[in-house]
């Protein structure tokens, strides 16, 4: 081959060479599965291909959240893999909004922004964008639905703002009534309402207290309930299942309670009065009915109990501090009103401990030991010491480094719930999301044991 020839082939190979890099970046893409849309709970796994070796790349996430609607955003920078592969699932960030390898990471660690709300973006859509230096390299999304656009919901009589939710036809479905916590009103129904309604259960969201304080406080969003948390009825339960039984397309023979906080508090003490309630699921829990709270309290601390039953008011732990505490407002240090309630009167554990050893059915205790609400995490291990001392089935979860806010699951940003319920984001959204699979396997387990298996519409 002569010199020019060989000159040639080498311009040749270099060229094809110099194409060939930059072929590899102009394939830089996001693999998003599974595609489409995904009832938010079940993995998304995100890869990012087509990168150089070792090279450095931002990510960024943005989403349509919260009510009223706002863009949040998070960014996490990492090395690619030795492929030129970024894979959420098992590569560390290098820096950025959370640590350590993460799938959701993106996710729940987004924070609000100032930045407008782009007209088209629906809700739940996650946008992704990949800079390499100062470059778009790739863009893609995913979109993260609360619930099937069949669930149907409708009032319930008898029940303010209480609503069923359920898909259409098919034959009669088990039950899960939601109990919300402290804060009251219909924020726990519509959080998980028609999301577990897309898992083929009649799912009712019942309100049972809206906080009414007067001059100090917004107006008092549902008038019939009660605004004052004291007395609050748990016969409630065993009405509500007989208007159930009136519904040829519900089955009341299978019925669970799902509640947080004070609704775990609730369900508990509904389980140890019913025993036909099927199972329990009780986030935070308590293991005593406590005080009741509310704006006649102020003159009356450590008077009245959080809870009744056939018009009776339970016995109670009273807080000690509860009405500096209010005076504080965001700032009350909760955890020590519970703790020097419980310490300053020992005599009153007993009558006031939730005897939930009674209850046959199965239950499941989620809780967090950096809880700085109450210690939900010592109060979980009491439930199930006491119903394992009796052969009764209990499924404990206990996450050492979370706080109060372990009911959810760990793909929607968490950063709002740390200040008053403690622990991390991190460690809050890595409990949900570890315990919203388990949740949803005991529910199947327990409700639906035999049946059919649940619809599974969405990936």
């Amino acid at each position: 081959m002569t010199l020019h020839l060989r000159r040639t082939a080498l311009a040749v190979l270099l060229a094809a060479a110099v194409l060939g890099c930059a072929g590899q970046a102009s394939a830089q893409a996001f693999r998003i599965t599974p595609e489409g849309e995904v009832l938010q709970g079940r993995p998304v796994a995100v890869r990012l291909e087509g990168l150089m070796p070792d090279a450095a790349v931002t990510i960024r996430a943005e989403r349509r959240f919260g009510r009223p609607a706002q863009v949040y955003a998070s960014s996490a920078v990492y090395q690619a893999d030795a492929s030129g592969v970024v894979d959420l699932q098992t590569s560390a960030p290098t820096a950025g909004d959370y640590v350590g390898a993460d799938a959701a990471g993106l996710f729940w660690s987004m924070t609000p922004t100032d930045r407008p709300l782009p007209e088209d973006w629906r809700t739940g859509e996650v946008r992704l964008s990949a800079l390499v230096g100062d470059r778009v390299a790739a863009q893609g999304m995913t979109r993260l639905i609360g619930a099937l656009a069949t669930v149907e919901a409708e009032d319930i009589p008898g029940f303010p703002s209480a609503t069923l939710y359920r898909l259409p036809g098919g034959h009669p479905r088990p039950v899960i009534v939601i109990l919300h916590g402290a804060d009251g009103g219909v924020d726990a129904s519509r959080r998980f309402g028609a999301k577990l309604a897309s898992l083929g259960y009649a799912v009712v969201g019942l309100p049972y207290y809206s906080p009414d304080w007067g001059a100090y406080g917004p107006p008092k969003a549902i008038p019939d309930l009660p605004g004052s948390f004291i007395d609050i009825r748990i016969d409630q339960i065993g009405e509500l299942r007989d208007w159930l039984k009136t519904r040829p397309d519900v089955d009341a023979d299978r019925l669970a309670l799902f509640g947080g906080s004070k609704g775990a508090e609730f369900a508990l003490i509904a389980a140890s009065r019913y025993p036909w309630i099927t199972s329990i699921v009780a986030m935070a829990p308590s293991d005593l009915v406590w005080e009741g709270w509310g704006l006649e309290m102020v003159e009356a601390e450590g008077t009245r109990s959080s809870f009744s039953f056939q018009g009776q008011p339970l016995p109670f732990m009273p807080y000690v501090g509860f009405v500096d505490g209010l005076l504080a407002g965001p700032d009350a240090d909760l955890l020590k009103i519970h703790d020097d309630g419980r310490a300053a009167h020992p005599e009153r554990e007993a009558a006031a401990r939730i005897p939930v050893e009674t209850f046959p059915g199965p239950v499941m205790l989620i809780a967090g030991d950096a809880d700085r609400e109450w210690r939900s995490g010592q109060m979980a291990r009491n439930i199930h010491a006491s119903r394992r001392s009796a052969g009764r089935e209990t499924e404990l979860l206990i996450y050492p480094e979370a706080g109060h806010d372990v009911g959810g699951d760990g793909w929607a940003p968490v950063t709002g719930e740390v200040a008053r319920g403690g622990g991390s984001a991190q460690a809050n959204a890595h409990a949900q999301a570890d315990a919203w699979p388990r949740v949803l396997a005991f529910l199947e387990r327990t409700l639906r044991p035999g049946d059919v298996p649940a619809p599974s519409p969405l990936p």
